[in-house]
């Protein structure tokens, strides 16, 4: 093990692995980040009590009704997750004069983290524990199915409508797995509702447009989960699968304001640590990419998750 002496953050990679960015991975647009100083530590929670309206008539010479609102808490704790790659003198020597093999190995190594990110999100998401109101799809009314009895922006209605109901407020992004898109946007009563007043083709600009929220995510993060030294493509599958998630995910955070989901991430610097050391033993440097956070969804009823949408 290198002495701390000789481990040192890189801001140069550091740079490199935050501005780095997999246009198939969504979980940092789908859960707004939030800083925090510790490690763990508690949360507040917005709670529903704040709905209730008070009795606000006064009489002449009467004191105004006192009102009130209250906070719940929960905890949170941060993970670490990092993975290192060691570079070595021989291939940089052997290596194009194009090729940057630090560069590469910390786009490599954060990409597998952001991966990491999102496989975990999927899972808290895609639970039915996570979210007050979850509707599976029979046949009969699966998107795939592309009848009038399946229409897409029925179900999106109905989302809306509740989560408005529970939470005060409407949802603002939508995550469809991309099968669940490509049954979407070819879908007979979506086609049939733009067929006279748009010459465009139906893309997630416009199905967001038809869902009523500001932002359609399509998740199309892929893993492997086969073994090593398989074909190419063998194991294979998609990250989200089956679904479309409607939520209201605050972008500026704050006590008072409903979330259905945030990811903690420590605040010491920035949202990913890159470190880098000499290993003379094994003629080469070594990096490592880190990152600490939690998600967490503080609000069930600012979601609303349907699956099976696809048959």
């Amino acid at each position: 093990m290198p002495r701390a002496s000789q481990v040192h953050q890189n801001q140069a990679l550091e740079n490199i692995s935050i501005a780095y960015k997999n246009g198939d991975l969504v979980a940092d647009l789908l859960s707004p980040m939030v800083p925090v100083q510790h490690e763990s530590d508690l949360y507040y929670q917005f709670s529903r009590d704040s709905l209730n309206l008070p009795e606000t008539a006064r009489a002449d010479g009467a004191e105004a009704q006192q009102a009130d609102f209250s906070l719940s808490t929960s905890t949170y704790v941060v993970q670490e997750h990092a993975l290192k790659k060691l570079v070595t003198d021989r291939s940089r020597e052997n290596a194009d004069k194009a090729l940057n093999l630090d560069v590469m190995a910390v786009e490599h190594l954060t990409n597998l983290i952001k991966t990491r990110a999102e496989v975990e999100l999927a899972g808290l998401v895609s639970s039915g524990t996570a979210w007050a109101n979850v509707t599976s799809l029979t046949s009969t009314f699966a998107w795939s199915a592309n009848t009038t009895l399946s229409d897409p922006l029925l179900f999106a209605d109905s989302a809306a409508s509740t989560i408005a109901r529970a939470s005060g407020t409407l949802p603002n992004m939508c995550l469809v797995d991309d099968p669940t898109f490509r049954a979407a946007k070819e879908h007979v009563s979506i086609v049939d509702r733009i067929k006279y007043t748009s010459a465009q083709s139906v893309g997630e600009d416009l199905l967001a447009k038809l869902f009523g929220v500001d932002k359609l995510l399509v998740g199309r993060g892929i893993r492997n989960t086969g073994a090593e030294g398989l074909a190419d493509a063998t194991g294979n599958s998609w990250i989200w699968t089956d679904m479309a998630l409607f939520v209201h995910a605050e972008t500026a955070p704050g006590l008072m304001k409903p979330s259905a989901l945030y990811t903690f991430t420590l605040a010491q610097g920035n949202p990913v640590t890159v470190k880098k050391w000499r290993e003379d033993n094994l003629g080469g440097d070594m990096i490592e990419v880190s990152r600490m956070y939690q998600h967490v969804s503080p609000m069930s009823a600012a979601g609303y998750l349907i699956v099976n949408t696809v048959q």
